[in-house]
Order: structure tokens, then sequence, then C-alpha cells
């Protein structure tokens, strides 16, 4: 079987979308994308598809490898953004001939860290990264669910955030947010946001999107905390979204008080993904 590897052009984005949908339609989560989210997906992780890959044979795409790429702590980093093998033709080392590709091209633009998110069920993929030179950097925590009503206390004034302060944010975290969630992705996004305000001060914030009900970020200010501010944070969020279940991926595990604070509000932790890393 005759196989050639090239770099993505926006002339492959249609068959790349039809080889995103067959690689998936019988993964662990399943899921299906339009050209539409397909595009959103490329501009809000930054994917660049001269950084990416597919595999072809006959000139059918039957594998990719879609890369983001930022400069992070002045250090270019790469983000691998997805990667697929149609089901018929796996078990041909097809991921490691696409890394064999791409790595000489990274090294040549001085790219110093690869990250990529595995399933944590996935072991067959855990094993193909790590035998590529990948190493598990922490535990990334999924969840999903109806948010409960709960009687709250109006510590806070809630109201619609027009911009972002990231200095402002920054300063409320325990925890980096994945790729998906970070701040140059939100900025790309555009989510809507809610401000929690005491005495006009900024104590806490949250950003979703609600034609998707999902969750990118929470977070209130340390001396503010217990006080039920994330609490209000959610009821307001219940009223924007009502009866709706939503999704909060890629919390990082270490944050033990964010798990605990998302399971009082309804949410479950299900499905748990790896951040890997590969130093270049």
């Amino acid at each position: 079987m005759s196989m050639k590897i090239r770099q993505l052009t926006q002339s492959d984005i249609p068959e790349l979308l039809q080889t995103i949908n067959g690689a998936f339609k019988d993964y662990i989560v399943p899921f299906q994308l339009d050209i539409e989210q397909l595009r959103q997906k490329i501009r809000t992780e930054d994917i660049q598809l001269a950084w990416s890959v597919a595999v072809f044979t006959e000139n059918k795409l039957v594998a990719f490898m879609m890369h983001g790429l930022r400069e992070i702590d002045y250090q270019l980093v790469v983000y691998n953004g997805g990667t697929g093998v149609l089901p018929e033709f796996r078990g041909h080392g097809l991921v490691g001939k696409m890394y064999h590709y791409l790595i000489p091209f990274f090294n040549e633009n001085k790219v110093r860290r690869i990250v990529l998110e595995a399933i944590e069920s996935n072991e067959a993929a855990i094993r193909a990264y790590m035998k590529n030179g990948f190493s598990i950097n922490r535990q990334l925590l999924c969840f999903n669910g109806t948010i409960q009503p709960v009687t709250v206390s109006n510590v806070a004034r809630i109201q619609p955030l027009s911009n972002f302060s990231w200095q402002e944010f920054q300063s409320f975290w325990d925890i980096l947010p994945s790729w998906q969630s970070a701040a140059q992705s939100m900025d790309r996004l555009q989510p809507r946001a809610l401000g929690a305000y005491i005495d006009d001060k900024l104590v806490g914030y949250i950003l979703f999107t609600s034609e998707n009900n999902r969750l990118y970020q929470i977070a209130v200010a340390p001396e503010y905390r217990r006080k039920g501010i994330g609490t209000q944070l959610f009821q307001t969020l219940k009223e924007e979204m009502p009866a709706e279940k939503i999704s909060f991926n890629n919390v990082d595990a270490k944050a033990e008080d964010v798990k605990l604070f998302l399971e009082k509000q309804g949410l479950v932790n299900g499905i748990n993904q790896v951040e890997m890393i590969k130093l270049l």
C-alpha cells in the first residue's frame, strides 16, 4: 500500500472533515463535526495547516495530525489538536510516521515542546505517544451534568462582562487552563462572560458558551472564596442555560477544591484525560 505524507492546505479542509468524522465515529467518546465547527476549532486553537499533516493513499486522506502553534514564556509550543486514523488503516504505525515527518520541521523552526491530550482509558494511544517520546504531565478531569438549583445569598452583584482583563483574571487562578480554554483560545472564541462584583470590585468570573452548553473557566479571588460567590455565578449560569446539561472539560486534577465545588453544583466527573508533553 503506497502512502504519501504531506502538510495540509486550505483545499484539504472538506476531506479532512470527512476523515475526522470517520476516525472518531467509533471513538471512546464518539463525536462528529460540521464544517463550521471544524473552522472554529482551527481558529480558536490556533491550528496552522502548514504545521499539520495527513497521510494519503491513492489520493484519499486516511490519517491526520492537526497542530496549533503559540509562543508561551518566550518559547514556541505546538499543540496536537487532533490525531485520527480511519479504522481500516489502523495498525500501520501512521502516528509514528507522521511524527517522523514533522519532528525535523519542528526542530528546524525551533519548537521547544509539543503538548497533547489523550483520554486516560485509551491505553493504546498513550502507549503510542510514549513510544514517540511523550510523557504524562498532568491529569485533566472532565465534568458534565445539570446545575442543581440551590438557594443563594446574594453576596456579590453578578453582571455580564464585556471585556477580558487577563491580568486580573489570572490573579484568581490556582491552576493553568489547558490549551482549549487558555486565554489565547478565549480571545479567539469570545465566549460569554459573567463577573461577580463586591463594592464595584471584580471578585470572580465565569466564561461559557450557550451554543454548545460549555463552561471554559470559572475562578474566584482567593480572599473571597467560601462565601457563595462561585455558587452565585453557577446559579446565574443556570438562568442563562435552563435545564440544559453543561460540560466543563480539562480541569487540572490537582484542583481538588474545584472538583468538590463542581460536584456540589450537580456536575459529574466522567471521562478523564492526561496531558502529555514531548520536549524537543
